[in-house]
């Protein structure tokens, strides 16, 4: 059996084809990345290996699932040791894009940046392959944070220095996001790729419009995965329940999960113009409004109607309409607009840019209801007059007019009634 610790290349004396992989990425970092990636990527490789070495021989239990000469004590040490290593290689070899004007690093960043790079590296270790670990290591972890520094360069420079927006926040969003996409697979709400994408998103979203934001995208995933499976047996009569028990693809997640995102991007992108978060509230507040249109309506009794001809459709149908799946759609869309109120988005926010009275926040918690009322009324129109009539107009491609409908007008409605409670008037 193979030792899942493994002989680092420390092991046997340096052996030669080890070295030489480390020269070799030694070069390979220092031309393809900027100096502070290849400095933090090869601690990263110094570091993890030196700690999983001397300390991990005959700790081979419990193996990792995708690589069973791997062990989870070995994970985890190669990161601690990797961690302190890389800390100081940037702190001496630090990213121009995070330099105060003395010269002196902001720690913040540095701490981030070091932290991803312990966790990157580790897990390149864990791979079976590409290639042999002393190059994977490196050139893998080094990739990881030449592009995650230019992403948090892009989040943050163009925001004030007190913004919501700080470095270590991203590293709490991909530990939330890690156990909620692991939780929306355990429930079976989502199968690994919607999952996947939907953590990425998640990551984004947690990043820029923090925890309050972030519970909007969770209501959104968590409600309408359980209006799927509400009335199961009646859907299953009536021939219109979700394909896959309601499991959701990765196809489904884009279609909805998008347009939020890119708000999300927009909203450092534009120096923290706050109608760019609304949008992305809007928007989530269309998705949720039209899943749960679909998933109630079609419980109801009587046969739901055409919107744009009023004649009587069958349940399910492309365009159809009740007044029990209108009332579910204006509660998701209530519902929806109280969380942002109540768990502190709006504050979030409009602090700073608009005084925070009780007419600010229910115009501006009015603005997210339209905007999802808006989108899943268009989401119908288009199901009624060209979803599968036109070519490549399908259920994702209206879902994802949907959702940019509500971003559209919860974002237009902020500007147009920016004049009545700016707070610089």
């Amino acid at each position: 059996m193979v030792d899942s610790c493994g002989p680092s290349f420390f092991a046997a004396g340096f052996r030669a084809r080890v070295a030489l992989s480390v020269l070799l990425a030694a070069v390979l970092c220092l031309v393809l990345y900027p100096r502070y990636a290849a400095a933090a990527a090869l601690a990263v490789l110094l570091g993890g290996s030196a700690a999983a070495y001397a300390i991990c021989r005959g700790l081979n239990k419990p193996a990792l699932p995708w690589n069973a000469q791997r062990s989870w004590p070995r994970l985890v040490i190669f990161a601690a040791g990797a961690l302190p290593v890389s800390l100081v290689a940037l702190r001496l070899f630090p990213c121009p894009l995070f330099l105060k004007s003395s010269g002196a690093p902001e720690w913040p960043f540095v701490w981030t940046l070091s932290v991803l790079a312990a966790a990157s590296g580790a897990f390149m270790d864990s791979l079976k392959g590409p290639g042999p670990t002393a190059l994977r290591v490196p050139l893998g972890s080094g990739a990881v944070i030449w592009l995650l520094a230019g992403f948090l360069s892009f989040g943050t420079r163009a925001l004030p220095a007190d913004t919501h927006v700080q470095p270590e926040v991203f590293l709490r969003a991909l530990a939330v996001n890690g156990a909620f996409g692991a939780a929306v697979l355990l429930l079976r709400f989502a199968d690994l790729p919607a999952a996947a994408l939907g953590a990425c998103v998640g990551t984004i979203v947690y990043f820029f419009a923090e925890w309050q934001g972030y519970l909007l995208l969770v209501l959104f995933v968590a409600a309408g995965s359980l209006l799927s499976k509400f009335g199961w047996q009646r859907k299953k009569e009536l021939g219109v329940t979700e394909a896959r028990e309601g499991r959701r693809g990765i196809a489904n997640a884009a279609a909805n999960l998008l347009v939020p995102a890119a708000c999300c991007l927009a909203y450092p992108a534009s120096g923290g113009d706050p109608a760019y978060l609304m949008a992305y509230a809007g928007a989530l507040a269309a998705a949720f409004a039209d899943t749960a249109s679909a998933e109630v309506g079609v419980l109801s009794g009587r046969q739901p109607v055409l919107i744009t001809s009023g004649k009587r459709m069958p349940h399910g149908a492309n365009g159809a309409v009740s007044v029990l799946g209108f009332v579910g759609a204006f509660l998701a869309c209530a519902l929806m607009a109280a969380l942002a109120w109540k768990d502190g988005f709006l504050a979030l926010v409009l602090n700073g840019h608009y005084a925070l009275s009780w007419r600010t926040m229910s115009l501006a918690a009015a603005a997210i209801g339209v905007g999802g009322i808006a989108g899943t009324i268009v989401d119908s129109i288009l199901g009624a007059t060209v979803e599968d009539r036109w070519a490549g107009v399908g259920k994702g491609f209206v879902n994802f007019v949907c959702t940019l409908t509500g971003a559209l007008v919860a974002g237009g409605l902020t500007r147009i009634l920016d004049f009545r409670f700016s707070i610089f008037d």
